[in-house]
């Protein structure tokens, strides 16, 4: 299951990308989406990559019918690798996995100027190999990951106006 999310900021890329590489901002961030247990483990530039790994449980309402593939709360492990990130247009992949759950969630990241800022576009690909509630798990997690998206975005332009 294949799906984007865009979120268009009154800041340049430079600004909106050094926000969200800023350590303090995304234990911020996650904590105001509900996150518990944030961990860091890597922030930084390595080998003219930018990498962010980031741990953390996460809540979730699962359906009766998935209550026995996800649990109220899930320990994620995420990794961002923004690989260009010295222009105007920035871009990376991220993969995320879940603990326990057979899903596997991976993307593209973008940072591209616009006429009054810059759109931060996140290409989300789903899959889960279970025959029969594969999709209906593959729905729960982009349903679960839209409402997340929702929660960051007004964060983060909360946060970017505060600058």
């Amino acid at each position: 299951m294949k799906f984007n999310i865009t979120h268009a900021y009154e800041k340049d890329t430079d600004t909106v990308f050094k926000v969200l590489t800023d350590e303090s901002y995304l234990v911020k961030k996650f904590a105001a989406t509900g996150a518990k247990n944030i961990r860091i483990p890597e922030c930084g530039q390595h080998s003219g990559r930018f990498v962010i790994r980031r741990q953390m449980d996460l809540p979730a309402n699962p359906p009766d019918l998935l209550k026995r593939f996800v649990k109220s709360t899930n320990f994620v492990d995420a990794v961002d690798t923004w690989q260009s990130f010295d222009k105007a247009a920035k871009t990376g992949v991220f993969e995320v996995n879940v603990k326990g759950v057979p899903i596997s969630m991976t993307g593209t990241l973008a940072l591209k100027p616009t006429k009054k800022g810059c759109d931060y576009i996140i290409a989300f690909d789903v899959k889960c190999p279970i025959p029969l509630i594969g999709g209906k798990l593959a729905k729960l997690v982009e349903d679960d990951t839209r409402a997340n998206q929702q929660k960051d975005y007004a964060f983060t332009r909360n946060y970017l106006e505060a600058l």
